[in-house]
């Protein structure tokens, strides 16, 4: 566990070390009139956009939005074009839809960024300014940092955003404390495992900077790494169908974080408690962040659930002598 921990921390610090040549790129591209940001991916790179994408929308009067790269490639949105600036992200760099994705938005004159761990893969290749993750584990963490590092030197450019350097402090702190995070999780995310071993059916639910966690948790943990059903439900639409599919056996992992999707995520609770007993609730505030600002926690939301989760992650595949690392299809077959 330790070693574990000592490589999950060089990964962030890493992604932390790149912040000089990020902001240098930053000022690169804005010479280029940058009106929208467009954020392409898949699976979990996809998930990580979405805070990106929430924070962009609250604090910047520059358009954003996140796209599932395949859709992106089909759709080709209309204000695509010499204007705007595509970020993208792949691990292995060979996704093909975000490649595809890549080659579309430079078709129409786009600039492009990409994160990867591949630095001689296609999509190193592809974009015009790159960004290695060198993650031995913690690669969607390093990825997070990094995109956090682009998008709050873009809004600090362009819209004068002044909590410019609270953010990137809090952000030093991470190696620390994230690995503090997983420390803390570890009883509880054991108890989650035991309780929900034999367990096969989840709703995963989050608002705001949780959403893209409670979306990953459910489609690149329960269902593509441990085969199980899972349907990620936004707090905000949890009222508005998926509600009705909660009795005293429904199995609720609700993600609550800091920022402004919080009473959304607080309605789900204070309903479902009365018709389950079956919520497993994680919320930021019960992790200490030594070091951060308190206004600056909630921007942490997607880092410290992310953190917490990967023990979770961690004991049920362990429990169900499921590993994580196993694949039915992805990487095996055609698709």
């Amino acid at each position: 566990m330790e070693n574990n921990l000592l490589d999950y921390q060089e990964s962030l610090k890493h992604a932390l070390s790149q912040r000089d040549e990020i902001e240098k790129t930053v000022k690169e591209l804005l010479k280029r009139d940058i009106k929208n940001v467009i954020f392409a991916g898949c699976g979990g790179s996809l998930a990580i956009m979405f805070s990106c994408e929430y924070i962009m929308r609250q604090n910047s009067s520059i358009p954003a939005f996140a796209y599932n790269a395949g859709e992106f490639n089909k759709l080709c949105p209309k204000l695509l074009g010499k204007n705007s600036l595509l970020i993208t992200a792949s691990y292995s760099g060979t996704t093909p839809e975000t490649n595809e994705a890549v080659q579309i938005a430079k078709e129409k004159g786009a600039a492009t960024i990409g994160f990867t761990g591949k630095a001689d893969s296609p999509l190193s290749k592809n974009v015009d300014y790159v960004f290695l993750n060198n993650a031995k584990t913690g690669a969607t963490n390093a990825n997070l940092i990094m995109l956090y590092e682009i998008i709050f030197s873009i809004m600090r450019e362009l819209d004068g955003f002044e909590k410019y350097d609270a953010v990137m402090q809090a952000l030093d702190t991470l190696p620390d404390n994230l690995a503090e995070v997983k420390k803390l999780a570890e009883e509880k995310a054991e108890n989650f495992a035991n309780e929900y071993k034999d367990e096969t059916k989840f709703l995963t639910i989050g608002a705001g900077l949780s959403w893209g966690e409670a979306y990953a948790y459910a489609i690149c943990i329960l269902e593509e790494m441990q085969w199980l059903y899972a349907q990620p439900v936004h707090a905000g639409e949890y009222f508005h169908g998926p509600f009705e599919i909660v009795d005293e056996n429904a199995n609720l992992i609700i993600l609550k974080g800091e920022d402004f999707g919080r009473p959304l995520v607080e309605r789900v609770i204070d309903f479902s408690q009365k018709y389950t007993k079956r919520l497993v609730i994680l919320d930021t505030k019960d992790y200490p962040l030594p070091g951060v600002d308190e206004e600056m926690r909630g921007y942490l939301t997607p880092f410290a659930l992310s953190a917490a989760l990967d023990k979770y992650s961690e004991k049920l595949a362990e429990i169900r002598n499921h590993p994580l690392s196993i694949r039915r299809y992805m990487g095996k077959v055609p698709y």
